[in-house]
């Protein structure tokens, strides 16, 4: 079988390692380069709950998985998860740590702070003074922060090694969404926090402008559907952009005070992302448009499949991405990276996991095929608009941001299998091509799956990470 390189768009490594530097008993959990795969009762506690109490992607984890280009979202929690609805205090902690695992010392320190900027700041500092190289059983790994495509071909260059790239998920980094909890945003200090970020040795090269809470900036889309009541979402939900929102968009995007910031477009509003993409389309070169950790609707913006090949199961949810989304993606040459969130890819009843397990081959066949059915109804929409059905899919994982992973596709160790299941439903669907144009079904299936899992990144690194 080939081996098959990776970039994922999107990946916490920082999440519970950071969280759990604020805990004196940590015993190792808060080490970048520690290695675990999910124990018996691990599993079944995902099977039965959804709940990942396992490490997904360590930076050793990474690399034996064949990543090769890990870009790294730092996320400061918002308030909103530990001070919402009935969860406060106490229970808050309780229950947000059973959830995200990051350690009960920093859920109560989030619970007190009125910063998110300087949260920014302190997870952004705990990834530069990690060690950048481990050994094991006499072989060398390295993990080095690129600061642009000319550095990542270099990093690339070396053996067992992985370039790192920072990213950001929701722009309330920059110190907004505090209204509730009595503090209004403050444009100087927004705009300022931005031009800091701009100035750092290395810049984040996307920002993830919404996310599951109230921004100040722009709507968001519900994301927290299994928390029920305990978290109100509710404000600032499905919203377009504010005005503040524009002048930070402008912000982010533009040349001045360093490189550009581009914009991810998971977690807006579907609102937000029209008027994201009627922006972007009058600039004279459009940004390219990037869904960092994403699923497919199967459906266009008026809840309609004009395609019968794909399944009724993927899942419908705002928060996944509709036809029109995609082909913004396509024809701006941006990225759709699919997340490995089984409740993003497809309906609850088709990602039910069994208590009893499978064998480890079965499930991750399985697990492929409803990846698959992702992949295939990007890849023909694409194509029946006439834009290149392949090059704008790529992996962004979401691993260790509290998902719930496919059945067999635990870890960043799972990578390889999974590689090798999707080349088989790769060259099974050629034989059957649902393709219009030639251009498309000309590919082979060994290059469609070197472009989903690697090519696609790099290549859209070549042109915008520069």
């Amino acid at each position: 079988m080939p081996s098959f390189p990776i970039t994922d768009f999107h990946v916490h490594p920082n999440l519970k390692t950071y969280g759990r530097t604020f805990d004196r008993r940590a015993k190792g959990t808060e080490q970048l380069w520690m290695e675990s795969k999910p124990g018996f009762w691990q599993l079944k506690k995902n099977a039965l709950l959804g709940l990942t109490h396992f490490s997904q992607a360590t930076y050793l984890m990474l690399i034996k998985g064949g990543v090769r280009v890990a870009m790294v979202s730092l996320y400061p929690f918002e308030k909103g998860f530990f001070e919402n609805g009935r969860l406060k205090g106490p229970l808050a902690e309780i229950i947000a740590n059973f959830i995200t695992q990051i350690g009960f010392s920093r859920i109560r320190h989030l619970q007190k702070q009125m910063d998110y900027f300087q949260e920014l700041a302190g997870e952004m500092d705990f990834l530069l003074r990690a060690e950048q190289s481990f050994e094991q059983n006499g072989v060398s790994y390295t993990a080095t922060w690129a600061e642009n495509w000319t550095n990542t071909q270099q990093i690339l260059a070396t053996p067992n090694s992985l370039a790192l790239i920072p990213t950001i998920e929701g722009a309330h980094v920059f110190n907004s969404g505090l209204g509730k909890f009595g503090k209004n945003p403050d444009r100087e200090e927004i705009l300022n926090n931005i031009r800091s970020v701009k100035s750092w040795r290395f810049p984040p090269f996307f920002i993830t402008f919404a996310h599951n809470f109230n921004n100040d900036l722009c709507g968001h889309v519900r994301s927290l559907e299994k928390a029920g009541k305990l978290l109100d979402q509710s404000e600032g939900i499905d919203l377009g952009f504010s005005e503040l929102g524009w002048e930070v968009l402008e912000h982010l995007t533009s040349t001045h005070f360093g490189r550009p910031i581009l914009i991810d477009v998971k977690h807006m509003s579907v609102k937000s992302r029209k008027e994201f993409y009627a922006w972007n389309n009058r600039r004279p070169d459009p940004l390219p448009v990037l869904a960092s950790h994403a699923g497919v609707a199967g459906l266009d913006f008026s809840k309609t499949s004009k395609n019968p090949n794909t399944p009724t199961w993927l899942c419908h949810d705002e928060i996944n991405f509709f036809d029109e989304d995609i082909l913004e993606i396509g024809k701006t040459k941006g990225i759709l990276a699919l997340q490995l969130d089984s409740s993003r890819l497809a309906n609850a009843a088709k990602i039910k996991k069994s208590l009893l397990g499978k064998n480890r081959e079965k499930a991750i066949g399985e697990s492929c095929q409803i990846l698959w059915a992702n992949i295939q109804h990007a890849a023909e929409i694409l194509d029946q608009n006439g834009l290149d059905a392949w090059d704008s899919i790529a992996i962004g994982s979401d691993f260790d941001g509290t998902i719930n992973p496919l059945e067999g596709i635990y870890t960043t160790l799972d990578f390889k299998d999974m590689a090798n299941a999707l080349l088989e439903l790769a060259k099974n669907y050629n034989k059957n091509s649902s393709l219009i144009f030639a251009k498309n079904r000309q590919i082979e299936p060994e290059a469609i799956i070197s472009k989903i899992l690697f090519e696609n990144g790099l290549e859209f690194l070549k042109w915008n990470f520069r």
